[in-house]
Formats: structure tokens, sequence, C-alpha cells
């Protein structure tokens, strides 16, 4: 079953508190997290298997400091219904989202594991979920939210399986993951090849980026194609206007076409990018939710046929439509960097949304910044590093410099490879509609690995179970991922 929305869990908590202003804060900060893409779960989903149980696994807070001997609990979820003796393990790697059972209960890595007689495992990554190892999200708090001990826990948790639940020391063991989880999956293939046999990473963000400006223009070449010229140049000069405005002083014109809480503070760089990065915001949101192409056209229609005189005048009728149950728009920054100064773990802001632990793991490690630098692109030159710098200094503090954000993204291609991991058995898929594929891996050609690209595609089609609703290039896709899986088994190899 393919799911309208791949944010069906934030959307889901967002649509509940965004009857306030306040609560327009986590729009921003949700887009700021989505280069850490969260599964969709339907609404209505409830497990009912009785062998899908719950456990929890204890392991160490610091694996790479040996006078450090705190250790920490997180949660995992294994089901068994499915295995046969001497089956594989397969996992559903946990990332920047809570637990959930739906994909070791659903979707194809399910089917797969009825094929092979697997036994079915999905983890929580540390601070994500329940999962916390400190009482509190500050910032000397979050020092062990790193990628590396979180394949730690990985490694060492697989090592536990292994031996005390599946009691099979030489079991096959085949990594599945979505987005960042994806990419930890494949890095974990890369590092202990001696331990995992195979991972499979569906639109796997493996590489950092300090400027990933190359968004905006994949998000415009989308709005051409299925939204028209005319959408494009009406955004374009939308954009301009609203820029001109500003630095013309005639900022009060903008701000009630916007609809705006707060005027823009005299000479406040900050809230002029906080303003158009939430009108590129609402766009993106308005059409690539809904992972549909017609949406995009829809969109573009009802801004194109709008009965105002200028461009910035149909872009601001059409926001102030969507934005319709707030009374204003907080597009300050200051409120927008509230939801992600709460400290409190189980906080929705954290323990549901996961803001303030993606920002952090954003602003240390993997960049994925995106800006409106490319020349090529219909929202204005706005949004730049300095918006992206300016959060995390006011989320973490005055230490992070963009030499910190730049160091954080070159170390991690260096010590993972970028897109260029030179690791055996893995697997890369992404859809060609998914603008996060510019940062994942498209072409890549290693033994028994391959990276494939679905056509006509946004996020994540390929992780659902074969239907018949799938596009002959969908369901070659899915046939080769689970001719894959079964070739890291030690099965012979045919095409689809």
């Amino acid at each position: 079953m393919m799911l309208s929305k791949v944010f069906a869990l934030v959307a889901l908590v967002v649509t509940l508190v965004s009857a306030t202003p306040a609560a327009k804060s986590t729009r921003v900060l949700g887009e700021l997290q989505r280069h850490l893409a969260q599964p969709a779960v339907p609404k209505e989903y409830v497990t009912g298997n009785a062998r899908t149980i719950g456990y929890r696994f204890r392991t160490r807070i610091d694996h790479f400091n040996p006078q450090n001997r705190d250790t920490f609990e997180f949660s995992y979820f294994s089901n068994d219904e499915l295995y046969r003796p001497g089956g594989p393990i397969f996992i559903f790697v946990g990332g920047n989202f809570p637990l959930t059972t739906y994909y070791v209960e659903h979707g194809l890595l399910y089917d797969t594991a009825a094929r092979d007689g697997a036994w079915l495992f999905t983890n929580e990554h540390r601070y994500y979920g329940g999962s916390s190892p400190v009482a509190d999200y500050s910032t000397e708090n979050l020092r062990f939210l790193k990628s590396e001990q979180a394949l730690m826990d990985l490694i060492e948790w697989i090592d536990h399986l292994r031996t005390n639940l599946v009691r099979d020391p030489n079991a096959k063991v085949i990594l599945m993951g979505i987005g960042y989880a994806g990419a930890l999956a494949t890095w974990a293939r890369q590092r202990f090849p001696n331990i995992i046999d195979g991972a499979w990473g569906a639109g796997a963000t493996v590489m950092a980026s300090f400027d990933f400006q190359e968004h905006a223009g994949d998000v415009g070449n989308m709005i051409r194609w299925f939204g028209g010229d005319e959408c494009y140049s009406l955004l374009w000069v939308a954009f301009r206007t609203a820029q001109y405005l500003i630095d013309a002083e005639r900022d009060e014109t903008v701000t009630t076409l916007l609809n705006t809480c707060e005027p823009i503070a005299p000479g406040s760089l900050l809230d002029v990018e906080t303003l158009f990065f939430h009108l590129k915001l609402a766009i993106q949101d308005a059409m690539l939710n809904d992972q549909s192409t017609s949406k995009i056209h829809d969109v573009c229609s009802s801004m194109v046929n709008a009965t105002e005189e200028t461009a910035l005048q149909h872009l601001a009728s059409w926001l102030n439509v969507y934005y319709a149950n707030l009374p204003c728009n907080p597009f300050d920054f200051a409120a927008n960097m509230e939801a992600a100064q709460v400290l409190q773990p189980g906080a929705p802001e954290n323990a549901l949304l996961a803001l303030r632990q993606t920002q952090y793991q954003a602003c240390t490690e993997f960049g994925w910044f995106r800006t409106t630098d490319l020349d090529e692109q219909p929202f204005g030159d706005r949004v730049t590093m300095h918006f992206f710098l300016s959060a995390c200094r006011a989320l973490f503090g005055e230490w992070i410099t963009d030499a910190v954000i730049y160091d954080g993204v070159r170390l991690t291609n260096w010590h993972y490879g970028g897109q260029d991991p030179r690791s055996t058995h893995v697997l890369f898929t992404n859809g060609e509609l998914d603008p996060n594929r510019l940062v994942s891996i498209t072409s890549y050609t290693n033994p028994q690995s391959n990276a494939f690209v679905v056509p006509n595609e946004f996020v994540y089609a390929e992780i659902y179970s074969i239907s018949e609703e799938d596009s002959a290039e969908l369901a070659t896709v899915k046939r080769n991922v689970q001719q894959y899986i079964g070739l890291w088994q030690g099965e012979g190899f045919t095409p689809a």
C-alpha cells in the first residue's frame, strides 16, 4: 500500500496543535529536519500481532571512552512469526523517529522475510522516541548524539540478538532503513562486513552537505514540469518583488500582505530570512507532501488563476488561505526557535517530532541546509547559510560557527565516503522526484551492489508491498530489491 504522506507522524502532531500561532513554530523546524525523513505509518494502524514483542537493550552511553562506563536502555521490537530455524535476521533500522512496529508487520521487507523465513526486528535510535540516554537535552548532554555511537549501539544489539534471542551466531543479518536510517544501514555494512551481510538504503542520505542549495533548484524544476512555466515565473516575480519592497524600506506592505504576527524589526536580517524561508516552506509543503504530481499542478493553478493584480498579491492570497486556521503568521526568527529549545526528552517536540535532536545532528554532522543560493530556482536569494548558522547558534550556543558546521560535514564524508563509500553488498533506491536523491547514491557499481532510481515516484514508494497499482518500473525495482536480499544470503540472482 502506497501511503500519501511520508511525514504522517509529524503532520498528525502538527495538526493537533496547529490552531495556535505558537504551534506554527514547529513547521519551520520540521522543515529543517526533513533531511532526516520519517517513515509513514497509517493513522489507523495498531499492531494486533501477538508475535510482535517489545524489549529493552542496555548498552553504553559512550562506546569510545573506556573511562565512561555509564549505560542506558533503548527499545526494540521482535517479530518471529515468519522465522524458520536457520533463517536470517532482517532489521528495519531506527532513525530520527519514534519506534514503530509497522515495518516488521507490513511492507516489502516483511514480504521478503516471509519468503526467506527471517526473524524481524526494529530498534529505536538513541535520543529518539523514548530511548533517551540522558536526563535532558541540554547542549552538553547532546554530545553523545552521533552516528558513530548509534552504529555501535546497533552492532552490540545485533550480537545480543544472535546470541540470546535467535540463538544462532551464524545467522545472516540484513539491514534496511530509510533516509538517515538508510545511511546508517549502509554504513554498518561498510564498517562491519563481518557482521552485516547486506544493507538496503531507501532514500539513504549518505552525503553530508554544508549548503544543499540544489534542493531548491530541484523543487523549481518540478514546478516547471508539473505546474508550468507560468507558475514558476509567478513565484520568481513574487519572491523578488517582496525582496525589493523590503530593500526599499516598504516592509510594512509585505508584512501586511502576508499577515505576519510581528513586523520585521528594523535591520533584522534574520527576520527577513525567516519570512522568506517560511514562504518557500509553505509552497513545498503544499506541493510535495501529498506525493502527487497533480497536487503540484493544483497548487499552481490556484495561484496562477487568482484575480489579484500582482504576482506577490497572488502568492499572499494563496498563503493566507493555506494558513487560514491561524489568526496571523509567526514568521519572525525568535518565535520559530522556541519549539527546539525544549529540553525535556518526553516533551512532544522531542519524543514525537524530534526537533532538537535532529537539529543538533544537522549542525554538527550533516548540514543539508536548504538555502536559496542557487541561481536557477524561483524562491529569491534571501535564505542563506547565515540563517541556518544563526539557528544552530540560537539552539546550541555561540560555540557553533560556520567552521564547526563545515568540519562536521567534511569529517562525516571522510568517515563514510559520501557518494563513494566503496562498500559491497549494499543497495540504494531513490524516487526520481525526491530532491534528497541528490545527497543519496543514484548510480553505483560494486560487487553484489547496485542503485536504482524509480521513475515518476517521490519518496519510499519502493518500501511497500508489491501491488497491482505499481508501475512496471516500480514493480521491477521491488523485485530487484528482493533478488539482492536473496543474493546476500548466498542465493542466485536473476535480474527482474
